[in-house]
């Protein structure tokens, strides 16, 4: 369980809200008789889905996501901009360039409107994952990287060297606030091998808790690492 895993991929959340409608599918009870050609050419004529017909269950979606009117209605300009001439009649496919566009036309254009109270909650939630023992790690968390970052800065990649700076002083200021059995199991279901107990010891004798699950642990420089088989 790495801070990293916790970034708020609002744009792409948004994506999923608006979505295309899959292709209309052939009755049940269509006949194989004689009137079958005439269910199919009823089925072909049918109006296609347009644009504004996915307004509707794109702000229901983002609306269930994140409580904030106005960021939804931008995501929804930015999406109804990007798919104008999209065939909605088809599902969208996962590596559909236009989903990177709309990504960054969405934190550009929206970030701003997303109340930071949202942000915290989404990074929390997706911090503790449900498991309240984590809960005291996560809100330190959030507070130290907020120091250090703004609340933008939460929205996309999360990546970069204020982000690694800002995990490094979580580490510091949010020492034994990790549950250690819970981090241990995290890492073994991550590591899923023979060597995962043994890499775990060498680990924990090099770095605290907090060290690993930010991810600013190196590695390379635990003694005796490339020794666990």
């Amino acid at each position: 369980m790495r801070i990293s895993h916790f970034c708020l991929g609002f744009a792409l959340l948004l994506a999923a809200c608006g979505g295309s409608q899959p292709p209309a599918s052939s009755p049940s009870g269509a006949s194989t008789g004689p009137s079958a050609p005439a269910a199919a050419e009823e089925d072909t004529s049918a109006p296609k889905p347009t644009i504004e017909s996915q307004r509707e269950p794109f702000m229901q979606g983002c609306m269930r996501k994140v409580n904030a009117p106005d960021y939804c209605e931008c995501g929804w300009d930015n999406f109804r901009e990007v798919f104008k001439d999209a065939d909605l009649s088809k599902p969208l496919p996962e590596n559909d360039p236009r989903l990177a566009t709309l990504q960054e036309k969405t934190i550009a254009t929206c970030g701003s409107k997303l109340p930071e109270e949202s942000i915290k909650e989404s990074f929390v939630g997706g911090c503790t994952e449900d498991e309240q023992r984590r809960a005291p790690y996560c809100e330190c968390a959030w507070t130290a990287m907020r120091k250090k970052l703004a609340a933008s800065d939460f929205i996309g990649s999360f990546e970069g060297p204020r982000v690694e700076e800002a995990k490094k002083a979580v580490v510091v200021a949010c020492k034994g606030k990790f549950p250690a059995e819970l981090a241990k199991a995290d890492f073994m279901k991550e590591c899923n091998a023979p060597h995962c107990e043994c890499a775990w010891t060498k680990l924990r004798a090099k770095y605290s808790v907090e060290a690993i699950v930010a991810g600013t642990a190196d590695l390379a420089s635990v003694p005796g690492l490339k020794d666990c088989k």
